[in-house]
């Protein structure tokens, strides 16, 4: 999810965690050992240098706090993580605040820190996506990053104002050019050719785009809109890849997290009450082709407190839950029935996204 929608900002948020609600015991397991579980990635309270890493393992139900400061000799993760994704055995993590993507191994031992500049500037890295043998990251002052997951070395091109997500799809590279937060938001997504990283078209969307997922040929782009004006709200949309075309998805409720299980795309509606606290969450199902909504996902009538996050990995949706004060829950659902597979406390504060 951004950290966080705009209006978050402005209520002083990034003081990011989760439910205190915990259904099933935990205990702590050794982090640094080989492990075959859920990884999760807890963003932390914006500069309070206390993201994390929290590890499940679903046989056990036992989850391990700080799992990359115990890989690393207790060095913390940093200051508000936001993004993660695996590539090969290597897990790539970027650090927003603290300015800096990780390369790990699978058991979260740093094999490369890298931090990227323009002039004098040091770079904030924001998300992260893999296509054509390469890494690629968004750098929040306007940059697109190619990293060489060989030598480590990042080549850079200049994209629109404040990039969030990053997707490659159909041989290209797009980025949700936000426009940050105020004043003035943006509304392109900017069409990267990976052979040159060279910017070749842009795309007008909704006001404030800033995630992104892809099934095929359709790239989709959640936008928050402008919550200074009541007339632009938030929106997800598809774009056709090969033609650029852009249509509108049927939305019900406030949108708040997208993500895609190659097939299937998945919206998380729920909005913000008026002091900014996430509401009550509802997980729909669309057909990727057609973008006809298919009904609800969550087919148990498991509820979502306070919905803030959504992702997936092999097995599993997740929708992570936070109050921004509290360590977070997470809520990890069979993709194929809908069912909670388990829930538990994140060890950390606002669980944002899960790998396996």
């Amino acid at each position: 999810m951004k950290t966080n929608v705009s209006a978050l900002l402005l209520a002083a948020l990034f003081l990011f965690s989760c439910s205190t609600k915990k259904e099933e015991p935990t205990r702590i397991i050794d982090p640094v050992v080989t492990f075959p579980g859920v990884y999760v990635l807890n963003n932390g309270a914006f500069e309070k240098n206390n993201a994390s890493i929290s590890l499940y393992d679903p046989e056990t139900r036992s989850v391990a706090s700080n799992a990359f400061s115990a890989a690393n000799d207790g060095m913390p993760l940093g200051d508000t993580a936001q993004d993660f994704i695996a590539v090969g055995e290597q897990l790539y993590i970027s650090v927003n605040v603290s300015k800096v993507v990780f390369v790990t191994d699978r058991n979260l031992k740093i094999k490369k820190s890298i931090v990227a500049k323009k002039g004098e500037t040091t770079l904030s890295p924001r998300y992260l996506c893999s296509g054509g043998g390469k890494v690629y990251v968004t750098y929040y002052e306007g940059y697109l990053g190619e990293i060489d997951p060989t030598t480590y070395a990042v080549r850079l091109t200049e994209v629109g104002p404040n990039p969030d997500a990053v997707v490659w799809c159909s041989g290209k590279i797009f980025t949700a050019d936000s426009g940050g937060y105020l004043p003035g938001f943006n509304n392109t997504v900017s069409v990267i050719n990976p052979a040159t990283l060279q910017p070749i078209s842009t795309i007008t969307v909704n006001t404030d785009p800033s995630l992104m997922c892809s099934v095929g040929k359709n790239l989709f782009v959640l936008s928050f809109g402008d919550y200074t004006n009541p007339a632009v709200n938030e929106k997800v949309q598809c774009i056709d890849a090969e033609t650029f075309e852009v249509k509108d998805l049927a939305v019900e409720g406030s949108p708040a997290g997208i993500a895609s299980d190659g097939s299937k795309l998945y919206v998380l509606c729920g909005g913000y009450d008026t002091d900014w606290q996430p509401l009550p969450g509802t997980v729909w199902i669309y057909d990727a082709a057609t973008l006809e909504r298919k009904g609800q996902f969550v087919t148990d009538g498991t509820t979502l407190p306070k919905a803030y996050s959504l992702s997936v990995s092999q097995h599993y949706l997740a929708v992570g839950c936070s109050d921004y004060t509290n360590t977070g829950d997470v809520y990890l659902f069979d993709l194929t029935t809908g069912k909670k597979a388990a829930s538990f406390d994140s060890k950390g504060i606002n669980p944002l996204k899960v790998l396996e």
